[in-house]
């Protein structure tokens, strides 16, 4: 019984040692996520309460930043630094899908994002959008790393969606119901 009691005691121990180190790892990892993505050339700083996970953003003066002062647009930074960090730590190769990706960023933070995040998120990212966010403009951003790209678009004749293979000019049609 003692040695199960020691067995269980050490195993606790080696529990919270292991969420610290992973939660340092998450806490480098986002900071350098949101320090890339982020227009503001302002060193910040993540760090994670290991016994609450609550998290903290700091400016480069160590204060703290509360949330509600980011911009709606530095908030979506923020959560998709969360999302990368955290699919870069685990160390295995997870999809992203993101939907409306840049509706609420500025013209800085779109290109940060298309030049740093999408080309290097993961093996595979599925960008669901608008057409005012991805246009004309941005696609060349992407460039190589598309793949594959396609248009939904409802025809009120058929009253049917229409699934479009390509993007803007090269586009094929099939009708779905």
């Amino acid at each position: 019984m003692e040695r199960a009691a020691k067995v269980q005691g050490v195993l606790a121990e080696f529990k919270n040692a292991l969420i610290t180190k992973k939660l340092r790892e998450v806490e480098v990892e986002v900071t350098k996520c949101f320090n890339l993505l982020s227009r503001k050339r302002i060193e910040r700083s993540i760090s994670i309460n290991p016994a609450t996970f609550q998290v903290s953003l700091k400016d480069n003066h160590s204060r703290v930043i509360a949330k509600n002062e980011l911009s709606a647009g530095e908030k979506q930074i923020y959560a998709i630094s969360v999302l990368w960090a955290l699919a870069r730590v685990s160390g295995r190769p997870l999809p992203i899908i993101i939907d409306t990706p840049l509706a609420r960023l500025d013209r800085d933070h779109r290109s940060l994002l298309g030049h740093q995040y999408f080309p290097n998120a993961s093996h595979q990212v599925i960008i669901l959008s608008t057409d005012s966010e991805i246009d004309a403009e941005f696609i060349p951003l992407l460039g190589e790393s598309i793949a594959r790209s396609y248009e939904l678009s409802f025809d009120m004749t058929t009253q049917s969606t229409r699934i479009c293979d390509g993007y803007f000019s090269e586009v094929k049609q099939y009708a779905i119901h």
